[in-house]
């Protein structure tokens, strides 16, 4: 038994006629035919009934036929997986990121392009991750960075990582002051309710969850800034003004002694960051490789 012989019977079974497989096949109708003989013989029993016309499968020939085709199925996914395998190092890949994807997993990106760096890797910085999700819809790019809470129907994603995310206040406050020496120390919202706050612009994502937790805490604050990045946040704080939310790994480093990081109890504030791709997309070898380096990152 072989493949060949396997090749022989699916073709005859298909098309129901020794003679159309034989064509099909291109091979002489007589060598076919003798294969498929020798095989019944070697496992004891006929595989068609060759009395009807056009010829029909016997019991035993259907169900050598289902084993047959889970073979040749087998085999295709082995080959295609080989082929990703062997075409990593000279595959695609489209990777859609934000700054704050891009903050949380700084050395991800470097780190991939050196070791496939005969792949063809598109990289895009985005500025919403609103777009990242709708690039991956549309199929403009293969993998995106998100961040989680976000509508993900359509989509498949693996969690890379999740951070806090902790209220900024100057090294100089009072309340930094109090609590000096304690390593993200607990206060209220309530105890900054009065200070002017450095919050995200109102079209950006994270600035509703803000709104959100100032409305539960029955605050309305006092807005001394609207901006587009952490960075610009952070570094009014480190200045000794106002107050923002921030993630330890979104401040530079020459500004984190001037900077105190209070926890205010609020689980919502967290960030998880997840690598997504189109639901009805299967992940190519590239794809694959990058998650995995992202969540080893």
């Amino acid at each position: 038994m072989n493949l060949r012989q396997m090749e022989l019977v699916l073709k005859t079974a298909e098309l129901k006629s020794f003679t159309k497989a034989a064509n099909e096949l291109k091979v002489p109708q007589p060598s076919l035919s003798q294969s498929i003989l020798n095989l019944e013989k070697e496992i004891g029993m006929p595989l068609f009934n060759r009395t009807t016309n056009p010829v029909s499968l016997t019991h035993a020939g259907e169900i050598y036929c289902q084993k047959a085709r889970l073979v040749f199925d087998i085999l295709n996914d082995l080959n295609l997986e080989l082929s990703e395998m062997g075409g990593a190092k000279s595959g695609k890949i489209r990777i859609g990121f934000s700054q704050n994807g891009y903050i949380m997993t700084p050395d991800v990106l470097p780190k991939f392009c050196k070791k496939f760096n005969k792949a063809s890797i598109k990289i895009l910085q985005v500025f919403s991750t609103l777009k990242i999700r709708k690039m991956l819809i549309d199929d403009e790019i293969d993998l995106g960075m998100l961040i989680l809470p976000i509508d993900t129907e359509g989509l498949k994603y693996e969690i890379i990582k999740t951070q806090e995310m902790f209220l900024a206040l100057p090294i100089l406050h009072p309340l930094s002051q109090k609590h000096k020496g304690q390593k993200n120390p607990k206060i209220s919202l309530k105890d900054v309710k009065d200070e002017k706050f450095i919050l995200p612009k109102q079209n950006q994502r994270s600035r509703i969850l803000f709104d959100e937790i100032f409305k539960r805490a029955n605050i309305k604050p006092e807005i001394l800034c609207e901006t587009e990045t952490f960075d610009i946040a952070n570094s009014i704080v480190a200045s000794g003004v106002g107050v923002c939310f921030t993630i330890p790994e979104f401040i530079k480093e020459d500004k984190k002694d001037k900077i105190t990081l209070f926890d205010i109890n609020e689980p919502s504030l967290n960030k998880t960051l997840i690598l997504a791709y189109k639901e009805d997309k299967k992940p190519s070898n590239l794809m694959l490789e990058f998650i995995k380096m992202a969540q080893e990152c």
